[in-house]
């Protein structure tokens, strides 16, 4: 009996168990992807960047302007290459020159220290931004990192030959445009072929030292010695900053260092270094009456008298 009782008290604690009814209370989350944002800051050129880049050649500041949107107080993870030129695939990167940042979203920046520029071709900064707490979220424009070309050195330079008047000294004018990250000045040396009929003083000038996109000329002073024909006028230039060359081999080519190329531009080593050489025309002509001023044209006209009564009395 007792062995009964036992057995129907426990089959009833099943019954009561499963008819009883677990209640879960509602819950939900927000779940919502942040993406990163970068905004223009501050830039050598003067123009405003995504990367913003200053330096010399001892160090390369990358600067950034980065935030979360929608806003979150997560930190910012930042690497930066030198000279990768894969912004599709950051692995292809890893070895290279680089800097790199965690902290605070915001502007920011990170230094490579003695970057080791490439100066017969363009370079490149590319750089990678993630969050660190989310890697998978990370920045990218059209399935790229950001990334900025630039030249350390580059610089247009122009002259213009002519006709010029015999005796006169001209200050023929080398306009150059420096385009270059790095600081630096700018060499011309005019010079001709030994016999021509041109005299060239000052031959030999530097400009100031130029950030991107000053301009400055400098001025070999011409003389015609004597009426000829055309000869050529050669000019040598370089920037300063070029690294030492042992032969041509080692000098950028000229597209690289010389922009909006006009005519021909010969690259040569000249006493270790880099050296771009422009030819144009100087031709020669004899003083005309409009060159002549005032008292000159009084002289000739007095002379010219003085000579028509001699030869009227001789002709008497």
């Amino acid at each position: 009996m007792k062995k009964l009782i036992l057995a129907l008290t426990f089959l009833s604690l099943v019954f009561a168990i499963s008819k009883a009814q677990v209640s879960l209370l509602p819950g939900n989350d927000t779940f919502y992807i942040s993406s990163i944002e970068l905004y223009l800051v501050d830039d050598y050129t003067g123009n405003k960047q995504y990367l913003g880049l200053f330096g010399d050649k001892t160090r390369i500041d990358v600067l950034w302007y980065a935030k979360y949107e929608p806003e979150i107080f997560d930190p910012i993870n930042v690497t930066c290459w030198l000279n990768c030129e894969d912004n599709t695939n950051i692995t292809n990167c890893f070895g290279y020159q680089n800097c790199s940042y965690q902290g605070r979203i915001g502007p920011a920046s990170c230094t490579i220290f003695y970057p080791n520029y490439n100066y017969s071709s363009p370079n490149t900064i590319t750089c990678r931004f993630f969050n660190p707490n989310r890697p998978e979220f990370e920045y990218k424009n059209n399935r790229t990192y950001p990334q900025r070309v630039f030249y350390p050195i580059r610089y247009s330079v122009s002259v213009s030959g002519g006709v010029y008047q015999v005796g006169r000294i001209i200050n023929l004018p080398i306009n150059f445009v420096s385009y270059s990250f790095l600081n630096s000045n700018y060499t011309g040396f005019a010079y001709t072929q030994p016999t021509s009929f041109i005299s060239i003083d000052n031959s030999y000038n530097t400009t100031n030292i130029l950030k991107y996109s000053q301009i400055d000329t400098v001025y070999p002073k011409i003389t015609v010695i004597y009426a000829s024909g055309k000869i050529p006028l050669f000019i040598n230039t370089t920037a300063n900053e070029l690294p030492n060359c042992t032969t041509v081999d080692n000098c950028p080519n000229s597209t690289i260092i010389i922009q909006g190329l006009s005519s021909r531009v010969d690259c040569q080593c000249i006493e270790g270094k880099c050296q771009y050489v422009f030819t144009t025309e100087i031709g020669s002509a004899y003083l005309s009456l409009p060159e002549y001023g005032t008292k000159e044209l009084i002289i000739i006209l007095f002379g010219a008298l003085v000579i028509f009564f001699m030869v009227s009395k001789l002709n008497h």
